[in-house]
């Protein structure tokens, strides 16, 4: 019994040698500890730490879209989400988003099935608190702002969302460009139908192209009518001159000259025929002759 308390005294002063060497070498060494909380060491981009909500970094919208698929694959049934359907847009609306960190094991799950990258890990680590209640992360809590939403998709290389389109605003009337709701879509090639204004001006240049057309024609006969004419008009004179020199005996007194003031007036001179009537009283003088004397026979 004396020799193991002896063999054991002198394996504890041993122990305590060791101790004490490494103690004096590092008293002469540089400190190789760090000042924390005051220089926190770099982390990962892609370190799983605390959850959050990311916005779009370029407008500041809130990227979930009340999907439910992190609710649906989270393992740990950490994550509740509650939203409703909008009567003027028929789609879902958040409400709120809780996650409880108490709960989960930070799988990362949820950060891989978002359609909109709208959940992260962030680097946030320090979530000791004192009770289990303040665990429990809100929609306000979770909600990270435009600057920091910024940093992470810049630090984890994430690709920026598409912003929403703007909702209309109610009773306001549809753009120019925009089809109304329910038209189909001109098939491709289809040739686009003319204006309806542009028909009645067709319809009246094609009115008035035979009338164009026509004039050409219609101008030759014009220009005839003045010849033909005088020549209608002289056949009732040439016939009715001759009958009216037979049956009337030409005067060979004239009216005396009538003086007006300082001024006379000449006697009115009997129109000369043509030499055309001449010729046709001269054939016509002999057949009048002849029945002159068969009426006195």
């Amino acid at each position: 019994m004396g020799s193991n308390l002896i063999g054991r005294a002198f394996e504890s002063f041993k122990r305590i040698g060791e101790g004490l060497r490494t103690v004096l070498m590092h008293s002469f060494r540089e400190p190789i500890t760090k000042t924390y909380p005051d220089t926190v060491s770099q982390i990962a981009p892609h370190f799983r730490g605390r959850l959050a909500l990311s916005v779009n970094p370029d407008t500041g919208e809130h990227l979930c879209i009340s999907c439910r698929q992190c609710e649906r694959v989270c393992p740990d049934k950490c994550i509740e989400i509650t939203a409703h359907k909008s009567p003027e847009t028929n789609k879902l609306e958040l409400i709120d988003f809780k996650i409880d960190h108490g709960l989960c094991m930070f799988c990362g799950l949820c950060t891989e099935v978002c359609p909109t990258t709208c959940i992260i890990n962030t680097n946030d680590f320090e979530m000791a608190d004192y009770t289990r209640e303040s665990l429990v992360y809100d929609l306000r809590r979770l909600t990270l702002t435009q600057e920091e939403s910024a940093f992470y998709f810049e630090a984890k290389d994430m690709p920026k969302p598409k912003p929403k389109p703007p909702k209309p605003a109610p009773g306001a009337a549809p753009a120019a460009g925009a089809a109304p709701a329910g038209a189909k879509a001109a098939p491709v090639g289809a040739k686009a139908a003319p204006a309806e204004g542009a028909k009645p001006a067709a319809a009246a240049a094609d009115a008035a192209k035979p009338a164009e057309s026509a004039k050409p024609a219609a101008a030759p006969a014009e220009a005839a009518k003045p010849a033909a004419a005088p020549l209608e008009a002289t056949k009732p004179a040439e016939d009715a001159k001759p009958a009216e020199a037979a049956a009337k005996p030409q005067d060979s007194s004239t009216e005396p000259a009538k003086t007006v003031g300082d001024t006379t007036a000449k006697p009115e001179e009997k129109p000369t025929a043509s030499p055309e009537v001449k010729e046709a009283e001269k054939e016509k003088a002999p057949e009048q002759g002849a029945d002159a004397d068969k009426k006195e026979g």
